[in-house]
């Protein structure tokens, strides 16, 4: 090998590791004038295209190759065949393929994926499934990457992340106006964006919570300190809170990110590499239950590979699931797919399809809220940018199930007081199922949830001192941009005495303490006694915070502290199916929480008895 075929190389190689990608090409074309056959700036050059999404010239450079050096074609037939795949050039990239014997490689993972995206793009090619995708212009697109869209629940408003001259990361917001069209975008602002790397957001459907990831943190805590972790921030009077994160049950020393949180609040789906997976990234889900978000778990391998899974996102219906692949078959690059949930586990995921998804990186897929539009990112040829957003029709068959969305407020129907904090409960009226669970806000006593259509709900409304309300719902037809209202209405206990519950028992705590002490429990046990073998009996265990801290925070202590209290009812000998036990953070106080002894009273735990009339 000629030595400045050689020096030409390096120097090529030294100016992609400084991205000075155009010096590189210059550099690897000199060094193959000097030295035809020499295979490694060929490879070098022939990636450089194929990164920069110039097949064709990289199909050019093989070929070239080939022609000049026939017995340094076997060196070469994985690169190749993969350029002339992504090139679309099916039939020549199989041919070539076919050459090699997968028993003579170390390592066959890359042919055998190789093989199977020729094989599926062979068989898919031209079968278009969607219309063609638009861009979305240069109100939202720059010279810049722009990724990871949300809309909004009545589609005015799009959010996205920005990447700025390849470094800074931060959220961008564009508002339609009145013609349907986008004004131009604008930076978010401070919160939540910051001086470190902020992406891959969505504000939940009630638009009172932002779940995004942040990047390059660092803190003596360790979990924060994974590089890339999840955080949330709330609405508060003048925007968005400052951001939390998430604790050590879903934030690791690894990677976790893009999160996407169901139409109930109820299950967080995000992007991580921790132990556990089948390799590269992939996708898991905690759920909320009792407060606390749960132990993580994996989707499975039927949405997860050896590579990389990412860019989830829940449909409305809770049942459709899109996300981002280079480990199932596709076109090249990271395709879209789409998984449904039956019967609790989630089915094999499908191509989106051309020309949705083609040969370059097509990722991070939102849908509008009627669930017939869709948004993405690419770096297709002709964008502004290297990454551009789109939008696009979807067929009927790519669309999740059909749904509505429904919205209301709890209050008192005396005073008609909004009431926060109170549980929506919706079963199916066939099987008794819970299928969804929802809570009033906290403020202005109001929720928002997406029900699929055609099917019967039983619901239950109940919050402390109040009795229960039970209704049966159904719908039929989908109202989006102006849902359907549903209000409830509760009536106070001392409406209608006497009294159908008793407070039993009060307990205080310290700050932060969650523990009862020796003398309480002893006092408690006393006061249970006389209902231990009581049938016709149920014991309420409410916990309660001050309105110190964020909310996330109080509400996960208030539960702990009314599951601790239960423990000890349990051990009195009452059936676990006569307890019902509700961490209500900072509301209901008391007392207002205007200093230390005040708050001291807040933080309590309330056993109340409900016997019958």
């Amino acid at each position: 090998m000629p030595g400045q075929a050689e020096r030409l190389y390096l120097k090529g190689q030294e100016c992609l590791r400084k991205n000075k990608k155009t010096a590189a090409e210059r550099y690897f074309l000199k060094s193959i004038e000097n030295a035809p056959c020499f295979i490694d700036a060929c490879i070098a050059l022939g990636t450089l295209y194929c990164d920069n999404g110039e097949y064709q010239k990289a199909a050019a450079i093989f070929n070239k190759v080939s022609a000049s050096c026939p017995g340094a074609v076997k060196n070469i037939i994985l690169p190749f065949s993969n350029t002339l795949f992504l090139a679309k050039q099916y039939e020549l990239a199989e041919q070539l393929l076919d050459q090699l014997n997968p028993g003579e490689l170390r390592d066959t993972t890359t042919y055998r994926r190789l093989h199977r995206n020729i094989l599926f793009a062979k068989k898919s090619a031209g079968k278009g499934t969607t219309p063609e995708p638009q861009n979305m212009g240069m109100r939202i697109n720059s010279i810049y990457d722009e990724y990871f869209p949300s809309i909004s629940i009545d589609d005015s408003t799009l959010v996205f992340t920005r990447k700025t001259n390849g470094i800074d990361e931060d959220f961008y917001v564009a508002r339609r106006d009145s013609c349907g069209g986008w004004f131009i975008a604008e930076d978010m602002g401070v919160p939540p964006n910051s001086a470190e790397q902020e992406g891959a957001q969505m504000i939940s459907a009630d638009g009172h919570y932002l779940f995004f990831m942040r990047c390059g943190n660092r803190s003596p805590n360790g979990w924060e300190a994974g590089g890339c972790d999840l955080y949330f921030s709330y609405t508060e009077k003048g925007g968005w809170s400052q951001p939390v994160p998430f604790g050590a049950t879903i934030n690791t020393p690894g990677y976790e990110g893009m999160p996407a949180l169901s139409s109930d609040n109820r299950e967080l789906f995000f992007v991580s590499d921790r132990k556990g997976g089948y390799g590269g990234r992939d996708i898991w889900v905690s759920r909320f239950e009792n407060g606390l978000w749960q132990i993580p778990e994996n989707l499975g391998p039927e949405i997860n590979t050896p590579y990389d899974e990412t860019a989830p996102f829940i449909a409305s219906d809770n049942k459709t699931l899109y996300f981002t692949s280079d480990g199932h078959p596709g076109f090249g690059g990271h395709d879209i797919f789409v998984s449904r949930r039956k019967e609790g586990k989630w089915q094999k995921p499908e191509n989106m399809g051309f020309p949705l998804n083609t040969e370059f990186n097509d990722l991070s897929l939102c849908l509008g809220p009627e669930g017939d539009k869709a948004y993405f990112a690419s770096d297709r040829t002709g964008g502004s940018g290297r990454l551009d957003l789109y939008e696009v029709s979807l067929p009927a068959e790519r669309q999740p199930e059909p749904y509505t969305y429904i919205y209301g407020v709890v209050y008192d129907s005396l005073s008609k007081k909004r009431l926060n904090y109170a549980q929506i409960e919706l079963r199916d009226v066939t099987t008794g199922d819970l299928v969804y669970q929802f809570q009033s806000n906290r403020g202005d006593g109001s929720y928002m949830a997406s029900l699929p259509l055609n099917t019967g709900y039983a619901v239950h409304v109940y919050r402390p001192g109040y009795s229960d309300l039970d209704d049966t719902i159904s719908f039929t037809q989908k109202n989006i941009l102006y849902p359907d209202t549903l209000n409830f209405a509760l009536l106070d206990f001392n409406y209608s005495p006497p009294l159908e519950d008793t407070l039993l028992l009060r307990i205080h705590f310290i700050t932060n303490v969650t523990q009862v002490s020796d003398s309480i429990s002893t006092l408690l046990q006393e006061r249970i006694q006389p209902y231990v073998h009581r049938e016709d009996v149920s014991f309420f265990v409410n916990g309660y915070t001050d309105d110190s801290g964020a909310p996330h925070i109080n509400e996960e202590l208030s539960f702990t502290r009314a599951r601790e209290v239960a423990r000890l009812l349990l051990s009195t000998g009452i059936p676990e199916e006569q307890l019902h036990i509700q961490g209500w953070a900072d509301a209901f106080p008391i007392v207002p929480n205007d200093n230390e002894e005040n708050r001291y009273i807040n933080r309590r735990v309330e056993i109340v008895l409900r016997k019958p009339y």
